[in-house]
């Protein structure tokens, strides 16, 4: 893991110094929004911090490109982003300065002592400057991976928008309010990257909210929010006990050794760790302190503990209606774009406007677990084991669960066959975090992609056989729609639910 990050870091650095030769129409734009150093004891330790670490473009697991294959054009694209680095939430950021008081008060003792990569810690302090300004709101490294976004976005895919013209971009309100939440604030931050000196006449974010009307039952980018039957499920947090249950001790009894006095950290403190490492590093631009206390062994274990947090909880291996949430929205989205580009929905004034032929949308980490659940990508995966690390495994939240994590869908004109059996046909490939993810059971096409229309019979019959979303939500609220929409936000500004900000 560690090999491949500092390979790939290596690389991209090479390519911002410009010393690598590159083709003429060659995308400037770089893969890696900051520089992923290496600690004491990692060679590249801000990746295991897995969620709660910066973007960083994913590896090529699948041994498939991330170029276009030959003979076929990207005809549209829609991208479902987490939103960019933050600052903690006010129960994070009591942790921190818990565990602030409690260094505190081993250093009013006597004999305090903290040495090797511990010695740091008599002068640590929690890196917010205006906690009440800050609190769960984008970071300066989160304005910067969604800005950066936008640039990468304009110049991958030139032919999809002309200056002069409305751009739209779709987030989940989740705050109130609006201008709190850091979901909308990333993609106001990607409006600028992608629209520049233009983005105050051209560029609009929708917000949409989750809660805000019966009609967004099931048709929001927070599914989860109007499901009943979600809220009321637990799962998975046994697993995650279990298996740190097989590394913590050992891990704990080296840490305490580095301390002496009135100083005793339990499993809870040394797990907070790698988290203080990920955002003191994004929020500060510099690598933190506590990115050198766990070793590479102990930071494996901690971000396949992770893994398991989402996959048993949320993902693909949850109980309840988690790996189901997502599928009205698939069907809806990949149905627009089965369409074809050039498309026009109905204005917030009832009138038309055109539907972008690059469908930004954005949201939050556990929505990013549920939707890449029903996707059909890990249909045919084992469970996640609770009693060891899996080498290779291909659910690894690192890879498209980041801060700004992205998982893209493009869609295909390719011409195929050769002669008089040639013609063109539409596929639709999946990427997380720019690496190609095939459909498990779908990649016939170019480049491991799959036939646009075979993916949308795939997602559909995953809806048929979840059956009802109200039914397996539990849906009882007086008005609510019979079968819900899905995502009908991106064709109808009209909903009731949508709110209109400028960036």
């Amino acid at each position: 893991m560690a090999s491949f990050f500092t390979k790939s870091v290596v690389a991209s650095l090479l390519v911002a110094a410009g010393t690598s030769q590159a083709a003429p129409g060659t995308v400037l734009a770089p893969g890696y929004d900051i520089v992923f150093p290496s600690s004491k004891t990692s060679r590249n330790p801000l990746p295991y911090s897995v969620a709660n670490s910066p973007y960083f473009p994913g590896p090529n697991v699948n041994g498939v490109k991330n170029e276009v294959p030959d003979r076929c054009t990207v005809q549209q694209a829609a991208y479902v982003v987490r939103h960019g680095s933050r600052f903690p939430d006010t129960g994070s950021y009591n942790s921190w300065v818990a565990l602030k008081d409690k260094i505190q008060i081993a250093l009013n003792g006597s004999d305090f002592e903290a040495c090797d990569t511990l010695s740091f810690i008599k002068d640590w302090t929690p890196v917010l400057t205006n906690s009440s300004l800050q609190i769960a709101q984008e970071s300066m490294t989160g304005w910067k991976e969604a800005s950066d976004l936008g640039y990468q976005l304009r110049a991958r895919y030139p032919g999809f928008y002309e200056d002069g013209n409305p751009f739209y971009v779709w987030a989940n309100q989740y705050a109130s309010p609006i201008n709190k939440s850091r979901v909308v604030q990333t993609a106001q931050a990607f409006l600028h990257g992608y629209l520049y000196e233009f983005v105050d006449t051209y560029g609009t974010v929708v917000s949409v909210n989750s809660t805000g009307s019966v009609n967004a039952i099931g048709n929001s980018l927070g599914p989860s929010d109007s499901c009943p039957k979600f809220g009321a499920t637990s799962s998975g947090g046994n697993n995650v006990t279990d298996f740190d249950a097989t590394w913590t001790p050992k891990a704990l009894k080296r840490i305490n050794k580095l301390v002496r006095g009135n100083l005793t950290f339990t499993e809870s403190d040394i797990l907070f760790f790698p988290y203080l490492c990920g955002y003191e590093s994004q929020i500060t631009g510099r690598l933190s302190d506590w990115c050198g206390v766990f070793t590479e062994d102990e930071l494996r274990h901690y971000a396949y503990s992770q893994d398991l947090h989402y996959y048993y909880n949320v993902g693909p291996g949850s109980d309840g209606p988690a790996r189901n949430l997502f599928l009205p929205f698939l069907e809806s989205l990949i149905t627009l774009l089965s369409e074809g580009p050039g498309q026009t929905g109905i204005a917030a004034d009832g009138s038309h406007f055109d539907i972008p032929r690059l469908i930004m949308s954005f949201l939050n980490d556990n929505q990013i677990a549920e939707m890449t659940s029903a996707m059909g990508i890990f249909d045919n995966e084992k469970p996640l084991p609770l009693n060891r690390v899996p080498e290779n495994r291909l659910y690894n939240v690192a890879h498209f669960i980041t801060m700004r994590g992205t998982v893209a869908f493009e869609t295909m004109n390719c011409q195929v066959g050769s002669g008089h059996r040639s013609g063109n046909e539409t596929y639709v490939r999946i990427l997380f975090n720019d690496a190609v993810y095939p459909v498990a059971n779908c990649q016939k096409g170019p480049g491991k992609s799959c036939l646009l229309s075979d993916y949308l019979a795939l997602i559909k019959k995953k809806s048929q056989a979840a059956g009802n979303w109200n039914t397996y939500c539990n849906v009882t609220q007086p008005g609510h729609p019979e079968k819900v929409a899905g995502a009908s936000f991106f064709k109808d500004l009209s909903l009731d639910f949508l709110t209109f900000v400028k960036p």
